[in-house]
């Protein structure tokens, strides 16, 4: 038997980084009868016009290009900024849903009373801080090239064209404006993104944590039955079928949690395929106007980088809880449920009912969230790009 560890994991702190980054967004104000909420407020709005004026200037730029080096080189980056914008707005509005789940992991977190079940809700933490500070390398990479982009062009250039209302070529006062304007709005973007694009991951890894660890307590039935002589005592089969009972209640949690994230993840994921898929194609077309400019073509390829890796990994995580689901499945069957009375039979096999219908994903509830998904969007990509080749 595994020895008793203490104290219980709070899995709550996987997402402290997120919500740090929300609020520093505009997304968690202090309540209405603080001091700070109207400054708060107002800081907010600032912060966030962002989320409107740097797709507008994007699109107008992109209605008034001439050619399609033009095209492309903007179309890229307002794809991206577009659903970026797109994603914060639903975060915005899905995030006291996001709160509502700290309050299924504080039930979940005291349950997992063994070293080994709590050793899986460690994993899941830090793995979700992992993710995020890979992506958070990845945006610095990306902010950092487009600043190269400015720094050694031989002529006054913008990091991405967009449309602003005065002449930036005019004079270096207005230039300076125009990069400033920029650097404020990549950077409020990327920090919306990152935000965007790490919290599907991240509660997806905590909800394999707490599957895997309710399996590990379900397996732990069987193997303790196992060490208990025969004949068993009446109270024996009452400890397990108590301890079974409170394993199905556990699970009417995790399936709670699961629903949670699934209808919290749904669009964003589906927004998420959609914009790498078109900005994938149109990077690939870009590359071929690029020619010899090194600056633009290593931006150029950091994003491309950055937002094949974005649906990589929730691929990836989307697969890793497929696999949970088929561990708990396993964990059923071996709790020598062959041995135990009819009324530990019946709970578990609504465990094991229930066990088989989440069994992945989905964005936009019709996508399956897996790697097979992830093939396909780069499969799609690839085509259009091919297409979009041929036309041009």
């Amino acid at each position: 038997m595994s020895v008793l560890f203490s104290p219980h994991p709070n899995t709550w702190e996987a997402f402290k980084y997120h919500w740090l980054l929300w609020k520093w967004c505009g997304l968690q104000p202090p309540s209405r009868d603080s001091k700070w909420f109207r400054p708060y407020l107002a800081y907010a709005i600032i912060f966030n016009l962002t989320t409107i004026l740097f797709p507008l200037s994007l699109v107008l730029d992109l209605t008034l290009s001439q050619n399609l080096t033009e095209i492309f080189q903007n179309l890229y980056v307002t794809v991206t900024v577009v659903f970026s914008s797109l994603k914060f707005v639903n975060v915005f509005l899905i995030r006291r849903k996001l709160l509502e789940v700290r309050f299924l992991l504080e039930r979940l977190d005291v349950r997992a009373n063994t070293e080994e079940q709590q050793q899986e809700l460690k994993n899941g933490i830090a793995m979700a801080h992992k993710c995020f500070m890979i992506f958070l390398r990845l945006y610095v990479c990306a902010i950092t090239t487009s600043q190269l982009v400015v720094y050694f062009s031989s002529e006054r250039v913008l990091m991405y064209p967009s449309w602003l209302p005065w002449d930036w070529r005019e004079s270096k006062r207005y230039f300076l404006f125009a990069i400033c304007f920029q650097i404020y709005a990549v950077s409020a973007q990327l920090s919306q993104n990152l935000g965007n694009d790490t919290y599907p991951q991240a509660y997806i890894v905590i909800l394999i944590a707490h599957i895997r660890a309710l399996a590990l307590r379900i397996k732990h039935l069987g193997v303790v039955s196992t060490s208990v002589p025969a004949p068993e005592g009446k109270l024996s089969q009452e400890d397990f079928y108590r301890e079974l009972r409170q394993c199905v209640k556990d699970h009417e949690h995790v399936h709670e949690l699961y629903l949670t994230i699934q209808e919290c993840l749904s669009t964003t994921c589906l927004a998420q395929f959609i914009a790498t898929g078109l900005a994938q194609c149109i990077i690939g077309v870009y590359i071929l106007y690029v020619g010899d400019d090194f600056s633009r073509l290593l931006n150029s390829l950091v994003f491309f980088g950055a937002v094949t890796i974005e649906i990589l990994v929730l691929c990836y995580f989307g697969d890793l809880y497929c696999q949970a689901n088929e561990f708990l499945i396993d964990a059923i069957y071996a709790t020598n449920w062959m041995d135990r009375d009819g009324r530990f039979k019946k709970a578990l096999l609504l465990v094991l009912q229930r066990a088989q219908v989440t069994n992945c994903l989905k964005a936009g509830n019709l996508t399956p969230v897996m790697l097979p998904t992830f093939v396909t969007i780069m499969k799609t990509a690839y085509s259009v790009f091919t297409v979009l080749n041929k036309v041009n």
